[in-house]
This record gives structure tokens, C-alpha cells and sequence, in this order.
């Protein structure tokens, strides 16, 4: 148990906050200074609030009860690898609302002024075993040299709670450039195929346990059949979740966060399709296929059937998951997507 735990002020909507601080803090730390919003109108509104913490003006302190001060009032952080004489300065981000939401802290140096660690600590059940699974993870990619991500510092298996080293640097546009390029590529498995039907038939498995509606299970369906033509593809790591904000630039290299939907082999091309949809789908952008715009490229050479059968991979396996949680917040994009690159034939 800590002792003296600080009170929290949230920053963002009362009923929905983004961060949390601690009762006092002074934001001093370059990468919560220079954490903003992609959209032009929430920069506005988050440049005022980081404004008022700096200067004092900030709401009303949380009450001890509150939810989401109650997730990590109680932790020690020096279980979690903190190893400063002084306590750390706990700044606090809270993830997205939904079955696998999180609290990431950042433990700052009160005298450095710079965050030292990274703490995860689920707030929906759900975020136990996607934490659980992102250390194994970091584990894995660690052993096999793979230095474009953080390293793993503790994990309480049962409370699924982990801390990581922290990756500096600023986020990558919503374009893609040469450092996200070269991430992509950095990720493939040399020598190593995926055969397509071993694929198909996981979609298969996964599709049959799901309730569609009529119309939604047509187009889904020949879309996994579709993918069983590829045959063997070279495999590459699949990260999950590789999107601008996930990824960090720093003097011309880049590195990647939030390894927590990551697989060690999969099909090529899903972290690129994924960048460029998510980012559309949140942006309002129509949905269309990618495949032929689609900028990014490996080494090996992929066809032009064959990129398109990739795009149909992703959104089906996309689909099968995000129709298997609760939110399906991407769900109604992705089949629309899905449905426009049935239509179009290379």
C-alpha cells in the first residue's frame, strides 16, 4: 500500500474524462504536453484545459469513491518496477469506453519531470487478458530482438495489471511516410508462409457462432471463400491496432504501442489495411477498397488479385470480431466496405 495517495481532477467531460492528475500537478512532461487530439476542433478544447492544469485553474478534485480513482488508488508502483526515492507523479489516461477499456499511467519524476514508466491496469474486465496477452507479447518480441517496442517491466498475472518501458517521441500522421513504411516491413516473418485456407477455415469457425442478419451473412460468407484462393502467402506479425496513434516517431526511426490484439504469424498486409481504414471510418470518409491506392509495399511481391483478396481478408476478420463484442462501433463501415470490394474486380 502507498502511503499519502494524491486526490485526482479529471481533464475532458465529467461523465466521461480523458486524463486524470493528480490534485496540484503542474503538466511538465513533453509527451502528455505534446499528446493532442487529431481533430482541429478537440485540440482547441484540450490546448484550454492542459492551459488550466498548467496554471492551477483546474475543476474540483474526484472524490476517493470515484470509479475510476478507485482502479489504481490502492497499487504500489514499486511492485510495478518504480525505483525512484520520491514517489511518482501518477498521470493517468484513460482508453477508450468499452469491454477492454484501460487506465494507462504514466508514472512521472517529480524532479526529472519526465515519465520513467508505463502502467496498465484494466478498468473493464475484458482489459485483464488483453494486458495479459500484450506482456506475453513484449516477451516474445523481446527474445527475438525485435527493438521497435517497449520492453516489459512486471506483470500480476491474476489482477492483470503490467508496466513497460516508455517509447518517447511524437505520433505519426494519419498518411502514411517512410518511417511507417519501413515499421510495416520490419514486422515480417522471413522464410516463413500462411496458408490461406488455414485462415478461411478460423473466419469459418469464428462466423458460424455469431447471429447476422440476412442480409449481413451473404457477402461475409464469399468473402472468406475468396481468401482460400491465395494459397500460401509469406506470414508477417500481425500487431492489431497499427494506427497512427500507436505509433511513435522519433529521429527518423518509429516504434510501435499497444501490442494487445498483436499474433505472431498472420496474412501480410492486415496492419496496412487497418491504418488506412480505421483512420477513414473515424474521419467520415466514405467506405471504399484501398487495395489499389493502397501506398505501402513489401519487398515481396504481391498481385494485384492477391491485394485484393488480402483487403477481403482483413475486413472479414475485422468483422467476425468486432460483430463478436458488444460495441461493434466499426462494424456498419466495414460491411459497407466489404460490400464495395465484393463489386470491384482488379
Amino acid at each position: 500500500m502507498q502511503p499519502d495517495k494524491p486526490a485526482f481532477f479529471a481533464m475532458g467531460r465529467p461523465d466521461n474524462p480523458r486524463w486524470l492528475a493528480p490534485t496540484g500537478y503542474r503538466p511538465r512532461d513533453e509527451s502528455f504536453l505534446g499528446w493532442q487530439p487529431y481533430r482541429i476542433t478537440s485540440r482547441f478544447a484540450w490546448a484550454a484545459m492542459k492551459s488550466a492544469a498548467r496554471w492551477g485553474v483546474a475543476p474540483a478534485m474526484l472524490p476517493p469513491d470515484n470509479f475510476y480513482v478507485r482502479c489504481i488508488a490502492n497499487l504500489d508502483w514499486r511492485e510495478f518496477g518504480w525505483r525512484h526515492k520520491a514517489d511518482p507523479e501518477p498521470l493517468v489516461y484513460l482508453g477508450t469506453p468499452g469491454p477492454r477499456r484501460k487506465a494507462v499511467v504514466h508514472l512521472i519524476d517529480p524532479a526529472s519531470h519526465h515519465c520513467e514508466l508505463v502502467v496498465k491496469v484494466p478498468i473493464a474486465e475484458g482489459a485483464k487478458q488483453a494486458i495479459r496477452h500484450e506482456a506475453q507479447s513484449l516477451l516474445q518480441l523481446e527474445r527475438e530482438g525485435f527493438s521497435a517496442a517497449p520492453r516489459l517491466v512486471a506483470l500480476d498475472e491474476a489482477a492483470g495489471i503490467a508496466s513497460q518501458t516508455v517509447l518517447a517521441g511524437s505520433r505519426a500522421p494519419l498518411k502514411y511516410t517512410r518511417e511507417t513504411a519501413l515499421l510495416l516491413q520490419s514486422l515480417e516473418r522471413p522464410g516463413e508462409c500462411l496458408n490461406s485456407q488455414a485462415v478461411t477455415l478460423s473466419l469459418e469457425t469464428k462466423l458460424r457462432r455469431l447471429e447476422l442478419a440476412a442480409a449481413d451473412a451473404p457477402p461475409i460468407r464469399q468473402a472468406i471463400e475468396r481468401i482460400s484462393e491465395n494459397g500460401d502467402v509469406p506470414a508477417v506479425r500481425i500487431h492489431g491496432d497499427f494506427t497512427p496513434w500507436n505509433i511513435k516517431l522519433q529521429n527518423g526511426t518509429a516504434a510501435l504501442l499497444d501490442w494487445e490484439s498483436s499474433e505472431a504469424r498472420g496474412l501480410p498486409l492486415h496492419d496496412a489495411y487497418h491504418f488506412v481504414h480505421i483512420a477513414r471510418c473515424l474521419f467520415g470518409k466514405r467506405p471504399r477498397p484501398m487495395w489499389q491506392e493502397l501506398r505501402f509495399r513489401y519487398p515481396f511481391i504481391l498481385t494485384a488479385p492477391q491485394r485484393r483478396k488480402l483487403e477481403l481478408a482483413y475486413l472479414a476478420h475485422m468483422l467476425v470480431t468486432d460483430l463478436a463484442s458488444p460495441g461493434q462501433s466499426y462494424a456498419s463501415y466495414l460491411l459497407a466496405t466489404l460490400r464495395e470490394a465484393m463489386a470491384v474486380r482488379p
